[in-house]
């Protein structure tokens, strides 16, 4: 006769430590099922127990590696958390925005810079102009055919000129600095945003991904719990009544081994987890406890 604890198949998509919960799960209520029948007859529950403990230790390894796994399994979704709900594309729209920004800056500097290059050319001009009339007009017969005076302001323009483009060249320097610097930031805005997108969409697309992953693990760790607490308790019994009671002892039994394995086959039987045929057999052994309770 099955005992109803045939393995299940684990999507592949699930990790290792399902797979393993899961054949523990088995081997727990395969010795929950021992245990407890091996009570109507105690010279063989030495072994049943000892059995039970092994299986019980191993159901409770499989158990933190499976919290281990769900812990992992639900990174994705608190990284999405993390990022609040952000919008993908807005943030994408958001950096075309600083792009188109940065791209506008960068043609002022450029524009800047070539006003720059005509000031400087102004400059050297004037500067040139100033040096030619300076010593042209220093000749008296020079000004006499110009007909200009020894004072005329042509060299005091040309130096207005001189200065003023000068004075201009280092302001547009200045402007200059302060475009390219913008520029610069606007581009690294939106690098950030960006780059937030693609982590926002990529945290979204995880989570959604493992969120089939995080039930089945959930699942599985809900109902391994369940068994191995059950074992626990069963054994924790058993081990309880043989402090009291030396083993074959006849009318004595077990008493606690009883009370708890009734809880058992009730709690058992009302999670709808499908443990029919488990839950049969232990009220069967539970039957040929009758009284001991």
């Amino acid at each position: 006769m099955g005992t109803g604890m045939e393995p299940e198949v684990s999507p592949p998509a699930l990790p290792t430590e399902v797979v393993l919960a899961v054949a523990a799960r088995h081997r727990a209520l395969a010795a929950l099922v021992a245990l407890a029948e091996a009570l109507g007859t105690p010279d063989s529950v030495p072994v049943a127990l000892a059995e039970a403990e092994a299986t019980l230790g191993q159901a409770w390894e499989a158990l933190r590696g499976l919290e281990k796994a769900q812990e992992a399994a639900v990174a994705p979704a608190v990284a999405l958390g993390t990022l609040g709900d952000e919008d993908e594309q807005r943030l994408r729209q958001l950096g075309a925005v600083a792009e188109a920004a940065a791209a506008a800056l960068e043609r002022e500097e450029r524009r800047a810079r070539r006003c720059q290059r005509w000031l400087r050319a102004g400059h050297g001009l004037a500067v040139g102009l100033m040096v030619l009339c300076g010593g042209v007009l220093s000749l008296d017969s020079a000004r006499a055919a110009l007909g200009v005076a020894e004072d005329n302001h042509l060299l005091l323009a040309l130096a207005a000129v001189a200065v003023s483009c000068e004075v201009a060249w280092r302001g547009l320097g200045t402007s200059r600095r302060h475009l390219a610097t913008a520029a610069g930031h606007q581009r690294d805005m939106a690098v950030r945003l960006r780059d937030r997108a693609r982590r926002v969409a990529a945290a979204r697309a995880s989570a959604e991904a493992t969120a089939a992953t995080n039930e089945a693990i959930a699942d599985v760790l809900g109902q391994l719990e369940e068994v191995t607490l059950a074992l626990g308790r069963l054994v924790a019994a058993v081990t309880r009544d043989r402090e009291v009671t030396p083993w074959g002892t006849q009318g004595q039994g077990f008493p606690s081994a009883a009370r708890v394995l009734g809880d058992i086959v009730v709690a058992l039987g009302t999670s709808g987890e499908g443990h029919e045929e488990v839950t049969q057999r232990l009220e069967v052994a539970q039957g040929a406890l009758a009284g001991q309770g």
